[in-house]
């Protein structure tokens, strides 16, 4: 009876590729983000011809003058009758001192569109879950367990020491400090919830509200509707090609998947296809940790938290380092940012014998007709 139990929390993968479900899977996900990436872009014009949208809302949004000054000049129709005064913060108004303040807020209401594109990120698992219908799959083999506790620390031992190691090689290759007192962000004063902050308030409620715990309540949809298209349903169906190949094949996939938005400027703030082939070897190397403790685990739930805990730790760095303006230079998703991810999977292919998954894994038998 245990080594049965043990059994059922094997992932249950199939002896050959079904390389029509992958294709449906694909063009399908690919198609409904393209979409509304595509409205999005199209919005983004009426924000700024000239520049990539989401990029240019961001700068917006985190109140950088230059990019203020621009939205005014390209949109001379704006005037400060328009600009919002003030804003409602735990049922009382909060005053709106600068133009900087002004304009971010009306941005954010005006264009928010622009903000929507997130939702793609449940596209995956709406996909794959019509997929499972109407090719009589079932839902048994979608990994939704929580798995051993183990694996939750090496995922968060992970990603930590690639966030201390990506400050760290900042720091020293480009001789700069990092900013512990956040004096760059806080020009005017570091708030939280519109409350004057002090940096080790701020710091405290960056890494443990948001880093380890925010990003694992309401946005744990959205990293779940990655991860139960990318992990739940697609990894298995490549992993019969062995777990290389179909790494390589995920990362590839997943990553060229957010090829429009990147292109949009974001992560990188350009709009060129470097950027895409650097986010393409960040998923492909961050997709290998993912992928190899989805398969250990046969968890969907650690991975989401895991996708959770990656995008809630990571800006640490920015805030810390800045981009400097070398974001295609500069950790944690520039070159620095890849040789470290390199470094600490090599050292895990030590530890997991090449990440070796047949103990993980039971590879369903053929029936005779």
């Amino acid at each position: 009876m245990k080594s049965k139990t043990k059994q059922n929390t094997k992932l249950m993968i199939e002896q050959k590729v079904s390389w029509k479900k992958v294709i449906w899977f694909v063009g399908l996900t690919y198609l409904l983000s393209f979409l509304l990436c595509g409205f999005v872009y199209k919005q983004g014009k009426k924000l700024d011809p000239e520049l990539p949208a989401i990029k240019q809302f961001t700068d917006i949004v985190q109140q950088d003058p230059d990019a203020v000054a621009r939205y005014l000049d390209v949109h001379p129709e704006v005037t400060e009758d328009d600009l919002p005064t003030f804003v409602l913060g735990r049922g009382e108004a909060i005053d709106l001192n600068s133009l900087e303040e002004r304009v971010a807020v009306y941005v954010s209401q005006k264009h928010l569109s622009i903000q929507a594109f997130g939702i793609m990120m449940i596209f995956p698992a709406l996909i794959a879950i019509i997929l499972r219908l109407v090719f009589a799959e079932g839902f048994r083999n979608s990994g939704f367990r929580f798995g051993k506790f183990k694996n939750y620390l090496y995922m968060l031992a992970f990603i930590v020491i690639f966030v201390l190691i990506s400050i760290l090689l900042n720091a020293v290759i480009y001789s700069k400090n990092p900013d512990w007192q956040l004096t760059n962000m806080g020009v005017n004063g570091l708030t939280l919830l519109g409350k004057p902050a002090s940096a080790g308030l701020f710091w405290t409620f960056q890494f443990l509200i948001i880093g380890l715990v925010a990003n694992l309540t309401f946005p744990i949809i959205m990293m779940l509707g990655e991860e139960y298209g990318w992990r739940s349903y697609l990894l298995p169906k490549l992993l019969p090609l062995g777990f290389g190949k179909a790494n390589i094949i995920l990362g590839v996939i997943w990553g060229l998947w957010h090829a429009p938005v990147i292109l949009m400027g974001y992560n990188y703030g350009l709009y060129t296809w470097i950027g895409v082939l650097l986010f393409v070897l960040v998923t492909t190397m961050l997709g290998t940790l993912f992928n190899y403790l989805y398969v250990r685990g046969n968890s969907v739930l650690l991975v989401a938290v895991g996708h959770g805990w990656f995008n809630g730790l990571v800006p640490s760095v920015i805030l810390l380092t800045g981009f400097m303006g070398k974001e295609t230079i500069i950790a944690p998703l520039g070159l620095i940012g890849l040789a470290v991810m390199l470094v600490l999977l090599l050292v895990g292919a030590k530890l997991t014998n090449n990440f070796d998954i047949k103990p993980y894994i039971d590879v369903k038998e053929i029936e005779n007709e």
